[in-house]
């Protein structure tokens, strides 16, 4: 064997350990945010901030209009000619609403004298829209590298920097100095990929004019897409504003402290896993057909539910050896709810990967029906099981939304329906 051959192998898993180094940070790095907010600011702090990254979730939903899935799903086989076409309408309907968003900010706040801080939210969930849109596009088309390279340093670089500056300068640990260090890691990391992407033909295709059609096209075949997203955003990030309602604003900072815990390792096990198996799942049904697209859903769905229980179990332990560090002896009187809080959202990726299955198989209709149902029974599930159970209400509530729609799913995916849509195309 040549030393070159030999090479090859040793360059691929340098990089693949390099690339789980920087998903391994991106999640250590959010989790140390929220325990420094905790430990540093105060509880109602971190409820605030659970607050501002709720509408991180919620408003790129509604500006997007369910077009970026789509996009990112063409992607795959798109010719980089039409790929980058559909994005440059894309990214300037999303920059333009962005841009009106922020005028009617800076206007409310002049005329109501309201807080200067949800502008610089504003644009930090402008950067952070453009940021994922950007991380999908490069997994899309099998650059996992530069995808990751970007993400780390839009969801950890600057808090790698923040932290320590904060705790050695304690001037800095507010709110509005946090969210002015995230959206410089955003515009450093949109910076990036302008840097990797300058040979695309990103200049010749912004040289002619855009065509309004091309947008109104794409919005009308992503109103499904829409519709499942506004179901997923109600069951994830609804819960927050409903724990503040009902609990206040310091149950509302546990709570989110709780969630960040449990969701830090699907987050982790959503770069390891997702970021390949999308691309893959797409490609095994435009190439093998659903079958072949079935049989490997199977194989990764096991795979993600080993996963999922042995990293969220290692993490939730590790919080408890990291609790006293806090500083907040509250927390430690609600670990029942904790669990249960960890449990339900190890449940949740399960079912969120049942949704990926659907999509990629383009079950449009079912992943929106399903989602719409996740939405419409976690707000359902909350508003009964807060007011009587509190945090544990909040946990129950997750747990028991999440089971149901993951049985679903899964019985979409690998059951009688399945089976009859097989005969019914073999009849075809």
């Amino acid at each position: 064997m040549s030393t070159q051959a030999m090479r090859a192998p040793l360059n691929r898993f340098l990089v693949d350990l390099i690339v789980m180094a920087m998903r391994a940070s991106v999640m250590a790095s959010k989790f140390a945010l929220a325990l420094f907010i905790a430990r540093y600011l105060d509880l109602s702090s971190l409820g605030l901030y659970g607050l501002a990254t709720a509408a991180m979730g919620t408003i790129p939903i509604v500006v997007n209009l369910g077009m970026n899935h789509l996009l990112m799903r063409d992607a795959v086989t798109a010719s980089t000619g039409d790929m980058i076409d559909s994005m440059r309408h894309y990214w300037s309907f999303v920059v333009s609403a962005y841009l009106a968003l922020l005028t009617i900010a800076a206007l409310v706040i002049f005329v109501f004298g309201t807080s200067a801080l949800w502008v610089l939210i504003i644009a930090v969930i402008m950067f952070e829209h453009i940021g994922n849109d950007i991380f999908y596009l490069l997994s899309s088309l099998q650059h996992h590298f530069s995808a990751n390279a970007i993400s780390f340093i839009r969801g950890a670089a600057w808090i790698l920097v923040y932290i320590p500056l904060a705790i050695w300068d304690p001037s800095f640990s507010s709110l509005p100095d946090l969210f002015g260090f995230w959206l410089m890691g955003g515009v450093v990391s949109i910076g990036l990929f302008v840097f990797l992407s300058w040979s695309w033909p990103w200049r010749a295709s912004f040289s002619l004019p855009l065509r309004p059609s091309v947008i109104t096209n794409a919005i009308r075949k992503s109103f499904l897409m829409l519709l499942s997203d506004l179901g997923f955003i109600a069951s994830q990030f609804v819960d927050r504003y409903l724990i503040t309602l009902f609990l206040g604003l310091k149950v509302a900072g546990i709570y989110f402290l709780f969630w960040t815990v449990g969701s830090s390792a699907t987050t982790f096990l959503g770069f390891i896993f997702q970021q390949k198996q999308r691309p893959l799942l797409i490609s095994a049904y435009r190439t093998g057909g659903p079958s072949a697209h079935c049989q490997l859903v199977w194989r990764f769905t096991q795979t993600t539910a080993f996963a999922t229980v042995a990293l969220s179990i290692v993490v939730g332990f590790a919080f408890q050896i990291l609790l006293p560090q806090l500083g907040q002896p509250v927390l430690a009187a609600q670990w029942p709810a904790f669990w249960l809080i960890v449990t339900g959202l190890a449940v949740r990726y399960l079912a969120d990967f049942g949704a990926v299955g659907l999509f990629t198989a383009h079950r449009d209709r079912m992943t929106t029906i399903t989602n719409v149902a996740l939405g419409c029974v976690s707000v359902i599930a909350q508003l009964v099981l807060l007011p009587i159970a509190g945090l544990y209400g909040a946990g129950g509530a997750i747990l028991f939304t999440s089971l149901v729609i993951a049985l679903w799913r899964y019985w979409l995916l690998f059951g009688p329906s399945f089976v009859n849509a097989e005969s019914g195309r073999a009849g075809a």
